[in-house]
């Protein structure tokens, strides 16, 4: 589903054992797929009752369908860009209101991440019939599309792979809301041939399900409640947002961790951004970065401010050369990136530059530096900073960083 070496196999499978699938250009797909629902309606644009169309299918169009329900089961990203409908963002050359829209850099990372994870998985099942399957923390900076692509991976599975069993974990109620809407905002504008067909239970805010075949399901859950969250259950697909502020993050690994299936199509993920220093984020973060005991298969990935180069950026004017700090900023990424950025050094630039500088001077006249650097961190010792004052001024402990250098070996003779 997300490895392209496991991908493109079972696509080979697939054509092997008689199923006609073929990958077309995204465009194509929309294309076709629009025209297919536009059947739905009758000629004055009134919804047809009962699941009708205009006209039977031809044998083509059914063809299409087969064809791109297969490879949508196969390749989440092919489902993903072509027939997850999101609110989309104008901020990142998108089109605004509700459509598909392209992967941006930070998502596209976390879904190489988590194909590699998955091929790792497949090989643990075939040595050791026993795997934890995929498992990842997601540390972010805000707004990276996150919540976003695992409320599609979360949607892909329970549609396309049935009997799927998932769950969605908030901060609080107000998020839950949150989470649900977004799903049903992609159920409501799926063509009518990924359609469940019919949605139940359908509980606000609290459960949704997809009856016989598919039997999959999935329910949502605030964190400060009365009880541990999914108390009982266990969840193939689980999705845990804010954890960072959660007010007793450590439920998680005393009641919901050890309840996860240990199976091939496990997929848990926790994300958030920083909220703090010393609390349970930067515990597992910085365990499952390091890949300290207990912690070796577990996905780590950080997403800097720079990433998505789109996203967090402002006209420059004419002449306008970065101060001293920003340099210093500047080469700060150029030193961290490889770590975060699959090995490439990143080169942010003059418009992304240009952003921080002015962002980061208004956070600081307010004296709310320490939320710009939890907020828009370039290396997650940044993002772990106390919100409070400390012993130290926050400018002093980034301009520290700042100062870092990377160590150099060298030999020393001792005499004999």
């Amino acid at each position: 589903m997300y490895s392209p070496n496991i991908i493109e196999k079972r696509i080979a499978q697939a054509r092997k054992a008689g199923i006609p699938i073929r990958r077309r250009p995204r465009d194509e797909s929309i294309e076709i797929s629009k025209r297919l629902n536009d059947l739905r309606y009758s000629p004055k644009g009134e919804l047809l009752p009962d699941g009708q169309l205009q006209r039977p299918l031809l044998d083509e169009e059914r063809a299409f369908i087969e064809s791109e329900r297969a490879m949508c089961k196969l390749d989440f990203e092919y489902y993903a860009v072509r027939y997850h409908s999101v609110e989309r963002d104008p901020g990142v050359g998108t089109d605004s209101g509700i459509g598909v829209s392209k992967l941006l850099e930070s998502q596209r990372a976390f879904l190489r991440a988590i194909g590699r994870r998955e091929e790792a998985v497949h090989q643990e099942w075939i040595q050791f019939k026993h795997t934890e399957g995929i498992r990842a923390y997601a540390h972010k900076c805000r707004q990276v599309a996150f919540t976003s692509l695992i409320r599609a991976l979360t949607l892909h599975r329970m549609l396309l792979w049935p009997g799927t069993r998932a769950f969605a974990g908030a901060l609080d109620p107000d998020g839950c809301g949150e989470l649900y809407k977004r799903d049903k905002i992609t159920l409501d504008h799926l063509p009518f041939w990924l359609h469940p067909g019919e949605i139940y239970p359908d509980v606000k805010d609290q459960e949704i399900g997809f009856p016989s075949p598919i039997s999959s399901r999935l329910r949502y859950q605030p964190e400060n409640q009365k009880t541990w969250i999914a108390v009982g259950t266990q969840c193939d697909v689980s999705h845990l947002t804010e954890v960072s502020m959660w007010a007793s993050p450590h439920q998680i690994g005393f009641s919901f961790a050890p309840a996860l299936p240990k199976g091939r199509m496990t997929l848990h993920v926790q994300e958030a951004t920083s909220a703090g220093k010393g609390n349970y984020w930067q515990e597992v973060t910085e365990a499952c970065r390091k890949k300290l005991t207990g912690y070796e298969s577990w996905i780590y990935i950080f997403v800097p401010w720079y990433m998505n180069r789109l996203k967090y950026r402002a006209n420059a004017p004419e002449g306008w050369e970065p101060d001293e700090h920003t340099v210093e900023h500047l080469h700060l990424i150029e030193r961290t990136s490889p770590e975060f950025c699959e090995g490439m050094t990143i080169h942010p630039s003059k418009a992304q530059l240009y952003w921080w500088q002015t962002e980061r001077a208004k956070y600081s006249r307010d004296d709310k530096l320490a939320s710009f650097l939890a907020s828009y961190p370039a290396t997650p010792e940044q993002s772990f900073v106390n919100w409070s004052q400390g012993a130290l001024p926050v400018e002093l402990l980034e301009k520290m960083e700042l100062d870092l250098r990377d160590p150099m070996c060298y030999e020393v003779e001792a005499a004999g």
